[in-house]
């Protein structure tokens, strides 16, 4: 790795060659304002508040990359002054009144840095965007509302969405007097193409976005009508000769919450990709679900996982085990419950036998809980009989990729298929089953030039951002991919040394192919021959291909 040596504020560090300022500066925990920097995307610059002086001259550092000798002076008088107006001018959107926020959790992007500039007054006094409409709050969304009147337009929320999930469902209205964020041409959030990924709340560095889940749940003293809050917030304002007090308050307000509240981290259980996140609970509710920072999704969510756990506190859930007597279900004890059932199914078999006893499990449980059925199973009830859906769903799939890749599982990683020069969807959308990992995809695709090939009866989201997409008859998906198979090895398009070391039965596969020829490929799945060799030029010129 080469290395790029640079100063700030006098002391010398060494920096990975086209690393950014503001990712050195992160890199060794100094502390300094970053408004609208999101790691996961590219800067957006719109803030201003992460200015700094280079030799002199006054740049934005979350885009200005590190030059071997650069002199960088993150509090010369030029740069606090950048910074300060900066952040006057985020300010001048926005009505601070931390200690009655939902959002006081103590990662408050925009009062941290306000406490850490020690802004004692706004340069530019806030005004609401609508004068006429001082309440200015979109609620359709069913999990989240934005309030125009609170957002700063750091276009966070927009970057994630057009580049990080690919919905391209946000945009900020720069034409409009006061710029605000719009849902497609600005109609409300919930009659919007929103998938409800949750992403733009997730990044808000405010309160402008947030999960309803949240409001009037979080803190001490949130949840006041807008009648009763406007006339704290003037108070307060008028009491304290600056910020540094309601900041304090806030702080204390921040820390007692944070006592109550539960950070639980977890891993999803609604798909096979394993996004791991935060569950924020206040006693035995749900307030909302937080990304944490890992491997799979990063800070990605989908619908499922940021919002669907509303059944964990639904009045319908059953509360207390039920016992069937002749048509009804009656409510009955855990004691009571438990002895019928080992009564029963002792009994069974006891009179017939173990095979006439069988356990089916799910895999929406832990390993850890389906390890304990099976052992209560066979050690209990002397029975193999023990079964799991996801054997029905996954074992032919497993069988199928032991026999012919050798491993029962994934040989690829996300990051791969991230980084594929093609990746081939066939009968499968990501979007619905697996949306984290179909958001890598359509990064890869819109931002890195990745192509997409599908496959699918359907014209989902997936097909219609593709570069081939084909239709072919129903269950006919093998016969056009032998096809593409054989016309890539008449090419001589495949890798000979990479078979002979690696392929077994080579010989007798080419047999095989041997009738699957364009003709006999159109004739089956109505695919065009000039479409096949396409995919097989597609195919060929990839930097690397993910099924």
């Amino acid at each position: 790795m080469t290395l790029t040596k640079i100063t700030i504020n006098g002391e010398a560090f060494n920096v990975a060659e086209g690393a950014t300022i503001l990712e050195t500066i992160n890199q060794h925990n100094i502390e300094h304002p970053q408004i609208c920097y999101v790691p996961s995307v590219d800067p957006i610059k719109t803030c201003d508040t992460c200015i700094v002086e280079v030799d002199g001259e006054l740049v934005r550092s979350c885009s200005t990359k590190a030059v071997d000798g650069m002199n960088v002076k993150l509090d010369s008088q030029g740069a606090k002054a950048a910074q300060t107006e900066a952040m006057d001018r985020l300010l001048e959107n926005h009505l601070l009144y931390c200690t009655v926020c939902d959002n006081n959790n103590g990662n408050c992007t925009l009062h941290n840095t306000a406490e850490m500039m020690e802004i004692e007054h706004q340069k530019y006094p806030y005004t609401p965007k609508d004068e006429d409409k001082p309440v200015n709050v979109d609620m359709s969304h069913p999990f989240y509302r934005y309030d125009a009147n609170q957002c700063i337009a750091c276009g966070q929320c927009v970057e994630v969405c057009q580049n990080l999930q690919v919905n391209e469902t946000l945009s900020i209205d720069w034409e409009a007097e006061r710029p605000r964020v719009i849902w497609d041409d600005g109609v409300d959030i919930n009659n919007s193409s929103c998938v409800s990924c949750g992403q733009c709340v997730t990044v808000c560095p405010c309160n402008a976005l947030m999960e309803k889940s949240m409001l009037g749940e979080a803190g001490f003293m949130t949840g006041l009508k807008q009648e009763t809050l406007d006339p704290m917030i003037d108070l307060i304002k008028e009491v304290e000769p600056g910020y540094s007090g309601i900041f304090a308050v806030s702080e204390v307000e921040a820390a007692m919450r944070s006592k109550r509240t539960k950070k639980t981290k977890t891993v999803c259980t609604f798909c096979g990709v394993g996004c791991s996140f935060e569950v924020w609970t206040k006693g035995r509710k749900i307030l909302k679900v937080q990304p944490s920072e890992g491997p799979v999704n990063a800070i990605s969510t989908c619908v499922k996982g940021k919002f669907g756990w509303d059944f964990v506190n639904s009045e319908e859930r059953i509360t207390t085990p039920l016992i069937r007597k002749g048509d009804e279900f009656v409510e009955a004890s855990w004691d009571e419950a438990l002895d019928v059932v080992a009564t029963r199914l002792g009994g069974i078999q006891k009179e017939y036998g173990p095979g006439s006893v069988g356990f089916i499990s799910s895999s929406k449980i832990t390993n850890e809980e389906n390890y304990l059925i099976q052992k209560l199973a066979r050690q209990m009830f002397q029975t193999n009989d023990v079964d799991n859906c996801s054997r029905y769903c996954q074992s032919p799939a497993t069988d199928g990729l032991a026999r012919t890749v050798g491993i029962g599982g994934d040989t690829g990683t996300i990051k791969d298929i991230a980084k594929a020069g093609l990746v081939i969807i066939i009968g499968a959308n990501p979007t619905e089953g697996h949306p984290v990992l179909a958001t890598r995809v359509k990064r890869a695709h819109k931002l890195h030039g990745q192509k997409l090939i599908v496959s699918d009866l359907r014209k989902h989201e997936m097909a219609e951002r593709s570069d081939i997409f084909i239709r072919p008859k129903q269950g006919t998906d093998q016969v056009w991919l032998m096809a593409v198979t054989k016309y890539m090895i008449d090419q001589g398009w495949h890798d000979e040394n990479f078979i002979k070391e690696n392929v077994n039965f080579f010989d007798e596969y080419k047999t095989v192919l041997e009738k699957y020829t364009l003709q006999y490929a159109e004739q089956e799945t109505g695919i065009a021959p000039e479409t096949l060799i396409e995919i097989a030029k597609t195919i060929r010129d990839a930097d690397g291909t993910c099924v």
